[in-house]
């Protein structure tokens, strides 16, 4: 399995705390969110990364030089929609792949979780997130997700936050870049990468794993940055 860790974006929301360096390279406890990614992936046995570069990129990529099994790829158009980050590494979608945000502190066992799923294509999903008209939302029924939106709606058997981290085995991972490509087609440059995955859903099964008492935490906002501390400092 090989893993896309999409790191371009601008970080507009962290003000200060992101101004001079991108927001995987905030530093944690005397360790970047970045290397920390990097080493639970490698941990949980990812040898094939592919990280995703755009705003301050030349930093990320001094960072993980000479780190086995990483590469950078370099979205232009990083201030567009995230769907062209994604794009950017549609070389890595011909196989089982992690299709990864790079803003997200996590304990290894969460993404072990995920890795070892029996489910061949699964999301990470936290039940107990509320539901803030923030978050990207999952919605399932019977096991299987079946849409991802900023907001809850209609009935489900279960709904939860998705973490972030999305798993999927050859034909699903072939079948996303060619939603992409459809997608670019029509013009849609502008969204999100998850905007094509409502229509993956409908094309492949989908499952999900619970976080279930795993903490983890998405760093959007300056707070977050301090919530982010303090989980570490908590965890030992």
């Amino acid at each position: 399995m090989r893993a896309i860790i999409l790191a371009a974006g601008v970080a507009r929301r962290l003000r200060d705390s992101a101004v001079d360096h991108p927001k995987c390279l905030l530093m944690l406890e005397g360790r970047t969110l970045l290397d920390r990614m990097l080493d639970a992936l490698t941990e949980v046995g990812v040898a094939k990364i592919t990280v995703v570069i755009g705003h301050l990129g030349e930093q990320i990529e001094a960072a993980v030089s000479g780190r086995a099994g990483v590469q950078t790829r370099y979205n232009p158009h990083y201030r567009k929609g995230a769907i062209l980050s994604l794009w950017t590494a549609r070389e890595e979608l011909d196989d089982a792949v992690l299709v990864m945000d790079a803003d997200v502190l996590f304990p290894t066992a969460l993404l072990r979780r995920l890795v070892e799923s029996p489910h061949a294509n699964c999301f990470l999903m936290d039940a107990d997130a509320a539901d803030d008209g923030e978050a990207q939302m999952l919605m399932a029924r019977d096991g299987r997700v079946l849409d991802i939106a900023r907001g809850v709606a209609g009935d489900y058997h279960a709904t939860g936050e998705s973490i972030g981290f999305l798993k999927l085995e050859r034909p699903a991972a072939q079948a996303l870049a060619a939603l992409l490509a459809r997608a670019l087609e029509g013009g849609d440059d502008g969204i999100e990468h998850e905007g094509v995955y409502p229509q993956l859903m409908r094309e492949c099964v989908i499952g999900y794993e619970l976080a279930d008492g795993h903490r983890w935490l998405e760093i959007d906002f300056p707070e977050d940055v301090e919530r982010a501390r303090a989980l570490l400092q908590s965890a030992g």
